[in-house]
């Protein structure tokens, strides 16, 4: 990855590519569950994005722009007819990768495969904020935002999410 964004600046697509292309992949994937879907997903938000570019209003960072992109269209993504196919559910609940893929192998590497399988298992509600709040360092502020759910919401999933991962790592299976 390149330098850190400067938000001040107006950066050309290719750069918004550099700096948050592999967080968005991960970002659509919790949504996704499927490596090459969520990289399909990510070329919409920079076509969506490289489209609107010059009409970003900076209300907010570049970073929480992508994002709600992301989440919108990886919703959008799972709204689409063919993902409800009982068949096509079938074949995706099958397909596994042959080789770990890098975040994957990061991720056992430091010896956090367990955590982030618990977390990947997560109702989505838990699932998406816990990763937004955690892995990608975003404040409850930005989540609730980027979510479009009231801050104390957000707040509350944070926690539960929490609790319920908590139940699952020591063994209780609990969703909410």
């Amino acid at each position: 990855m390149g330098q850190q964004p400067m938000e001040e600046s107006n950066p050309e697509i290719s750069e918004l590519i550099d700096w948050y292309g592999k967080h968005l992949i991960n970002l659509a994937y919790t949504y996704c569950k499927d490596w090459s879907m969520s990289e399909g997903v990510v070329q919409e938000v920079f076509i969506s994005a490289y489209k609107n570019l010059d009409t970003f209003n900076r209300q907010s960072s570049y970073k929480t722009w992508l994002y709600a992109i992301t989440i919108n269209k990886s919703k959008d993504f799972l709204r689409k007819p063919f993902m409800k196919d009982p068949f096509f559910q079938r074949m995706m609940n099958k397909v596994k990768p042959v080789h770990p893929t890098p975040e994957e192998h990061v991720i056992q590497k430091e010896g956090q495969h367990g955590l982030a399988a618990e977390v990947m298992s997560l109702p989505i509600k838990y699932r998406e904020v816990i990763i937004l709040y955690y892995y990608d360092d975003l404040s409850t502020k930005e989540v609730s935002d980027l979510l479009k759910i009231p801050l104390s919401t957000a707040k509350t999933r944070i926690q539960r999410g929490r609790q319920v991962l908590r139940k699952q790592l020591e063994g209780g299976d609990f969703l909410a």
